[in-house]
């Protein structure tokens, strides 16, 4: 019989960061931006069903065919804008075209577990739609309402195989932030840790005698 899994939750979600992808798929640098409220992530996975002799014969799956990341952040500020649309901002005055085209970028945040560590999620290739504005009359203390941004993702590397979404758990031995992060965001990009980031590494200790 396995081990029983340990009684953990998640809850939260923080430290939120992201990559403009160039036309090689290569990321240069990353943007870390605060203000994440809340972040959903679902996967589409087509299954279907074959019957034969009288009854259910075989299940087959169709693979991951839609991938969707929603944000809420309680400011899209110019500089993302300008990362995630290509939205041209001069003088603090942001410019929305006609034909903008957004820009694919990779993902990542964390959400916490009741032990302390993290799970982190990294989405490797997307594209973001542009946010609506939101906002009423402020009565009393404000109230403010996050901005929402849905993005749709795609496998980066090959069509067949490349890969659309990774999750590294800090409670599972051999789990390293540093290598997690160059897999979402490539050896290119600097990597700066989060506080209270916890690897699982082994340590190999040489004995000389």
């Amino acid at each position: 019989m396995g081990t029983p899994n340990a009684k953990l939750a998640k809850f939260g979600a923080s430290s939120f960061e992201y990559g403009v992808l160039d036309e090689n798929d290569k990321i240069t640098d990353t943007r870390k931006v605060s203000g994440l409220s809340e972040v959903k992530v679902e996967l589409t996975n087509d299954l279907k069903t074959l019957a034969a002799d009288d009854g259910p014969y075989l299940v087959l799956s169709g693979g991951i065919n839609q991938a969707k990341e929603t944000l809420n952040l309680y400011d899209v500020d110019s500089t993302m804008k300008h990362d995630l649309y290509g939205v041209d901002v001069t003088n603090g005055i942001e410019k929305y075209t006609k034909d903008f085209t957004p820009n694919y970028v990779a993902t990542l945040f964390r959400t916490k577990l009741s032990n302390g560590k993290h799970v982190w999620v990294g989405l490797l290739k997307g594209m973001f739609a542009l946010p609506g504005i939101s906002s009423k009359t402020q009565d009393g203390a404000p109230d403010p309402e996050a901005d929402e941004i849905e993005g749709n993702f795609v496998p980066r590397g090959d069509a067949d195989t490349g890969t659309i979404m990774l999750i590294g758990r800090e409670d599972v031995d051999g789990f390293n932030f540093e290598d997690f992060h160059k897999q979402v965001f490539g050896d290119t990009a600097a990597v700066q840790s989060p506080t209270n980031t916890h690897n699982n590494t082994p340590t190999h200790v040489v004995d000389n005698g």
